[in-house]
């Protein structure tokens, strides 16, 4: 099953920053993101990782402020 950006921040009561049209078909460890994963980061701890993931899309609390630039979309 194939969903969007747009289409899991819509099932969340979220946002999306980033391309609303990212297709998500699975999910992963943010550590271990690959294209057409979804993650998350809820830790603050790996919040290094999101900097570096492959994951075409990453969960993020409404109050998340990047630190640098994030290439994954953010829900």
């Amino acid at each position: 099953m194939e969903f969007t950006a747009a289409m899991i921040a819509r099932i969340l009561n979220g946002t999306v920053e980033g391309d609303p049209e990212t297709k998500l078909n699975t999910v992963a460890r943010i550590e271990e993101g690959h294209p057409g994963a979804l993650s998350f980061l809820s830790n603050p701890k790996y919040e290094p990782y999101i900097y570096s993931t492959d994951a075409s899309a990453v969960l993020v609390k409404n109050d998340f402020t990047p630190a640098k630039k994030v290439t994954a979309t953010l829900i």
